[in-house]
Order: C-alpha cells, then sequence, then structure tokens
C-alpha cells in the first residue's frame, strides 16, 4: 500500500498502513481506549473547516482522552504506532526512518505527537472502518454525524 504523507509544523512525514492483521491486533486495543476521543479529530482532519466547530471538537477530544487515558498509555500507543518501520521523517531534505534519533529532531511539542498519532489512526481506520459500517447499513447515519458520533456509541 502506498505511504500517506502529513505535514505537521513544516516536517513532513510517511506513513505507511499496517500490515492488516496487526491492523486487527492494534483496532482491538485502540477501540477501547483511543478511537471514542479520536473520532472527533478524525472528523476535523475529514471535514470543512470552521474554526468555531474546529476548537470545540478539539477541546471534546482533549477531554475523552483525559477521561481514558494517563502518560504512560499515551507513551505506549505512541511507542506502538510511531515507529521506524511505519512512519518516515524528513528532516533537511533527507527522508529518514523514524527512530529515536529522528524523533527527537521532528517532535517540538507533544502536541505534534498527538497529531501524528491521529493521522495514523486516520491512515489505517478511518476509511476501512467507514467502509464497514455502510455495509452494516450504518453509512448514512456516519455521514450525518460524523465518525466522532458512531465510533463513540456503546
Amino acid at each position: 500500500m502506498k505511504p500517506t504523507e502529513v505535514t505537521i509544523n513544516e516536517t513532513a512525514f510517511l506513513i505507511q498502513p499496517l500490515d492488516a492483521f496487526e491492523a486487527l491486533a492494534v483496532f482491538g486495543d485502540l477501540q477501547k481506549d483511543i478511537l471514542p476521543a479520536a473520532g472527533g479529530l478524525i472528523g476535523l482532519i475529514d471535514g470543512e473547516a470552521s474554526e468555531e466547530r474546529d476548537e470545540a471538537a478539539l477541546a471534546d477530544a482533549i477531554a475523552k482522552l483525559s477521561q481514558r487515558l494517563d502518560g504512560k498509555q499515551l507513551t505506549a500507543w505512541a511507542n506502538r504506532l510511531l515507529t521506524k518501520d511505519s512512519i518516515s521523517v524528513e528532516i533537511n531534505g533527507n527522508l529518514m526512518p523514524l527512530d529515536a534519533a529522528a524523533k527527537s529532531m521532528a517532535f517540538g511539542e507533544f502536541t505534534d505527537i498527538l497529531e501524528l498519532l491521529f493521522h495514523v489512526i486516520k491512515v489505517n481506520f478511518a476509511g476501512p472502518l467507514a467502509g464497514w459500517l455502510n455495509r452494516l447499513g450504518l453509512g448514512q447515519k456516519l455521514t450525518a454525524v460524523g465518525l466522532s458520533g458512531v465510533i463513540g456509541q456503546k
């Protein structure tokens, strides 16, 4: 599968989609911890821009994350999803795997790490999840309420 390029604070990252079996295992764990909060941010990335809506969705996503995850869990997810095998970064015009040295150069703020995590989640799960929900007949609901409303339901 073709990598997806994202730019965060002028740093370009290439996200290689996970292998299907690896994605299944990650999704099993991810849906408990992160997806209810990340759904709002995935909607922000895909939706039309509205500063007021974006700020409200970001605040809601952060609140949900803070209820679900502590620092150790966030670090574990960053280490699990932001690996040198799945992420490359362009630093000084050179594309390199996102190893420990590249991480220290690529991330100026912790919010950059969170943003890349959300992009990794989007690349690996937004499209497949939307297709699966469409097959279950939930596609119109997905369109009407956005991905966060469907993912956040129990």
